[in-house]
């Protein structure tokens, strides 16, 4: 943590605020491929909540920061937490907690098989956990990878978390300081003040992802938090203000400001005759310019009933701007008579979809349904997701899995979902669609402060 002469160091912190961070891009790469064999239940949940938490793979664009010499002489002046401002840094929110002292040091250790796992630090409020941790070996160990990952009370008591998402499919284990992150995501005041990480690791994967070698021990961290020193850190404002874009009624309800993230719980109306899914640039700006956009590799939205969602941005708790605005001018919306996806597998024939012709085509991928669509080329993100898929008998086809691939230059993206094979009940297929890019227009500004 920063000691009080760190503080105090605001030549170098307002430096670093000034450095104009380019808009995060993303580096893809095939991230989902087919699985050839049949996956335990248990890991198709797995799967689904750690896309949930982070749809895809993503790494910050980091060119500009790693050559600039303002943020790394400020990173310098951080003793100890150099790693954890790195791996922040596409976060202004996480970032300015870090610089504000609001990491929790933690330094706890266990070792087994060669292996040691280390809990460096954490960043907790009401609303999130982010851990920080590493691991190193003394022998040649090669392709580790943590097999599950459990956060408990002191007791080995589950938390009930909403979200949660993990470093730690393939593991380097020659930079011997990387750190890794796990973001755990809570609704309330509900974290026991002694907690314990648990991990198991495992060694080399088959083609299917099946481990090669598990270890017997588990790697167990017990760990304190002080919860005195988040207590009543957050601002919430209501806002209670309707804007209308393309004739589609938008009330944002509030604004809750925490450090680690900020939600902004938004209504939209059920006369509305576009079902809306999200935004595209919902953001908060201050008197200067100054922006705090969505996170971009955690939970961006949860849905709080049919018709509200809570969106959430970069914090700006520490910054604290005299004035402040929320503005968005796109949204993504569909109308609400297009909203499903239907298609005769048998004949490979799409019987009802979208009519702006993003769905490509389908087709039969070994035993899997393939769903081409065309990825919006001018940002390169795919927002096509559905609820559910079922089939002829309204039961839902493969658990809910469903695998994504996409690569940086080539369209369209992929979407596969388990369906033939024993036990396929004949069609059509339905895919219950929960987010599509196509888009509206228009300009909301409403003041905060």
């Amino acid at each position: 943590m920063l000691n009080a002469e760190e503080k105090k160091l605001t030549q170098a912190h307002a430096a670093l605020e000034n450095i104009e961070v380019p808009e995060l891009q993303l580096d893809q790469a095939i991230v989902a491929g087919i699985s050839k064999g049949k996956r335990k239940r248990k890991k198709n949940l797995f799967f689904i909540k750690t896309f949930a938490s982070a749809a895809i793979l993503v790494f910050a664009f980091t060119a500009m920061l790693r050559t600039s010499e303002t943020f790394a002489s400020y990173v310098t002046l951080i003793p100890g937490m150099e790693r954890i401002v790195e791996l922040v840094r596409y976060d202004k929110g996480l970032t300015a907690a870090v610089e504000n002292d609001f990491a929790q040091k933690i330094g706890v250790s266990d070792e087994h098989d060669g292996i040691k796992i280390t809990l460096d630090s954490v960043i907790v409020d009401e609303q999130m956990m982010v851990l920080f941790y590493k691991l190193e070996s003394s022998e040649a160990h090669k392709e580790l990878s943590i097999e599950t990952f459990r956060l408990t009370d002191s007791e080995g008591k589950n938390i009930e978390e909403t979200a949660f998402s993990y470093d730690g499919w393939s593991i380097d284990l020659q930079d011997k300081e990387r750190l890794l992150q796990a973001t755990f995501e809570f609704y309330g005041d509900n974290l026991p003040e002694n907690l314990k990480l648990s991990m198991e690791l495992v060694e080399g994967r088959t083609e299917d992802g099946e481990p090669v070698n598990k270890f017997a021990d588990t790697w167990v961290l017990p760990f304190s938090i002080d919860k005195d020193a988040y207590k009543d850190k957050k601002e919430m404002i209501e806002v209670n203000e309707t804007v209308e874009i393309e004739g589609q009624k938008i009330s944002v309800e509030k604004v809750s400001i925490y450090p680690t993230r900020i939600g902004v719980t938004v209504h939209f109306d059920k006369e509305n005759s576009k079902r809306v899914f999200g935004f595209n640039d919902l953001r908060l700006v201050d008197k200067s310019g100054e922006e705090w956009a969505a996170i971009n590799n955690g939970t961006t939205a949860r849905h709080m009933d049919e018709f509200t969602k809570e969106f959430f941005l970069q914090s700006n708790f520490f910054k604290k701007p005299e004035e402040l605005y929320l503005r968005f001018n796109t949204l993504r919306a569909l109308d609400k008579d297009e909203g499903e996806i239907i298609v005769n597998p048998e004949k490979m024939e799409v019987l009802k979809a979208p009519d702006d012709g993003r769905l490509l085509k389908i087709d039969r991928e070994e035993n899997h349904l393939l769903f081409a669509f065309q990825r919006d080329s001018k940002d390169g993100h795919n927002y096509v997701s559905f609820d559910q898929a079922v089939d002829s008998n309204g039961d839902e086809i493969g658990d809910g899995s469903a695998s994504f691939r996409w690569s940086t230059n080539e369209l369209p993206v992929d979407i596969l979902i388990p369906y033939f094979g024993e036990g396929a009940a004949p069609g059509p297929i339905t895919l219950k669609l929960n987010d599509y890019p196509a888009t509206i227009i228009g300009e909301a500004n409403i003041k905060l402060k």
